[in-house]
């Protein structure tokens, strides 16, 4: 048989064989509600030049309005669907660029981000596993930008559009021991109409409870690069977070 039957052969064979196996699988599910509290910096650009709200992680404890987070997974084989649900509502005030132009700038910031993957997991030892992420970013993002009067009166303008990123990625979790685990996390996508460029990435620390319970903890990073209302905005959002995940 020449290299290219086999190669049709196992094409054809693989999804067959793989649907096959997992008649006898269950479906499992995994809800993870977490605490990310990232630092973030917003670049907007302006008539005057760019303006940059850098606020630290205690700035963001201090100005969230409202934060919801949340995963759910559900596994079937080698097979899931992976749902990421993120919500924040924030405020900061930062010293402009623009000398004595204007006194500071205040910066709200409503992002909803859901993020959705198809994973099949490609390699799967006892210490080991690596999965393959397929699927889309969704953001919803509205700046309310006010700059307060300095040698100009002040000025204010709002900024929010709603798209849609392809994203592929990758997941690999180390088993330490029976309880302790630790899980890597990266994609990147974006395209013409929607991100110039958007990529996350996320290194975590588990420890499981018992059967059901898992506690993690760890770092998480997402950055996206857009243009809105005719202005470049970068917007990179980092910090740690903690969550719980129960399975059923």
């Amino acid at each position: 048989m020449g290299w290219r039957k086999r190669i049709i052969l196992a094409l054809t064979v693989a999804p067959v064989a793989s649907a096959a196996a997992a008649q006898g699988l269950r479906w499992e599910f995994t809800a993870s509600p977490y605490l990310w509290v990232p630092g973030s910096t917003t670049s907007i650009e302006t008539g005057l030049g760019t303006l940059e709200a850098d606020a630290g992680i205690s700035d963001v404890l201090s100005a969230t309005e409202f934060a919801l987070m949340g995963v759910f997974e559900a596994r079937r084989g080698r097979w899931a669907l992976i749902a990421d649900l993120f919500y924040a509502d924030l405020s900061e005030r930062t010293p402009t660029p623009f000398g004595t132009l204007f006194a500071n700038a205040r910066v709200r910031t409503e992002l909803r981000i859901a993020t959705g993957y198809a994973a099949y997991r490609l390699h799967d030892d006892a210490r080991t596993s690596f999965e393959l992420l397929g699927g889309f970013r969704a953001a919803d993002v509205g700046l309310d930008v006010t700059l307060s009067p300095g040698v100009l009166p002040g000025q204010s303008f709002d900024l929010g559009d709603s798209w849609v990123d392809p994203v592929v990625g990758g997941r690999l979790m180390i088993e330490l021991n029976d309880q302790w685990f630790v899980t890597a996390i990266a994609d990147f996508g974006g395209r013409p109409s929607g991100s110039e460029r958007t990529w996350q990435a996320a290194a975590i620390v588990g420890y499981r409870v018992n059967h059901r319970w898992t506690a993690h903890a760890g770092w998480r990073h997402m950055s996206f690069e857009r243009e809105m209302g005719g202005r470049d905005v970068e917007i990179d959002l980092g910090g740690p977070l903690v969550g719980l995940s129960v399975g059923f």
